[in-house]
């Protein structure tokens, strides 16, 4: 159990309630709170619990589809609540130089980056293999300057990637700063 300190509120969310969504998660479920991202502190566990304590801070996503699903036992969502429930898998550590109010935005946009940039189950347009980014590796981020793909942006150097991304001039030097190669300027360079 979680008290929540902090919340945050994605695209995802204002899609899931206007309906967006309706036909691949649909809440069945109510009384429904919003919302998927967290940041607080555990306050109490279950008997499974193995990997957390009584007073660990800790930010976790809700998941979309683990809560929002038939047959879930904690969802949906539920972020916008004072409290909530949530597999242990799903939960991170905070460490205390870290304030929860700057990380609770970063499960759901942090998970979708490195889902995309890491895990290897994506494909390109040509049947191709994407999702393995490591050292030496060309990356491409559309919307660098967006709140996934500035962490993409990050993720990827990190790894050693030459990550080239779109977004507007104001934000070039900006995301040069936290990684990009290159940083094209969609409004005026044709990219394509």
């Amino acid at each position: 159990l979680v008290s929540i300190h902090y919340a945050s509120l994605d695209p995802l969310d204002v899609n899931l309630l206007a309906g967006t969504y309706e036909d691949r998660f649909q809440i069945d479920t109510f009384p429904f709170v919003p919302g998927f991202d967290v940041a607080g502190q555990v306050v109490a566990l279950g008997p499974e619990c193995l990997r957390l304590s009584v007073g660990d801070r800790v930010a976790l996503c809700l998941g979309v589809k683990e809560s929002c699903s038939k047959g879930t036992t904690f969802g949906p969502g539920g972020a916008l609540a004072e409290y909530c429930v949530c597999p242990e898998g799903q939960v991170s550590k905070v460490p205390d130089t870290l304030l929860l109010s700057a990380v609770a935005g970063l499960p759901l946009a942090g998970l979708t980056a490195y889902q995309a940039l890491f895990t290897g189950k994506g494909a390109s347009s040509t049947g191709g293999s994407l999702g393995d980014v490591k050292e030496g590796s060309n990356v491409l981020v559309l919307g660098g300057d967006r709140g996934t793909g500035h962490l993409a942006v990050q993720m990827a150097k990190h790894k050693g990637a030459n990550v080239v991304t779109t977004a507007p001039l104001e934000k070039v030097h900006w995301l040069e700063r936290i990684g990009a190669s290159q940083v094209l300027d969609y409004k005026k360079e044709d990219w394509l």
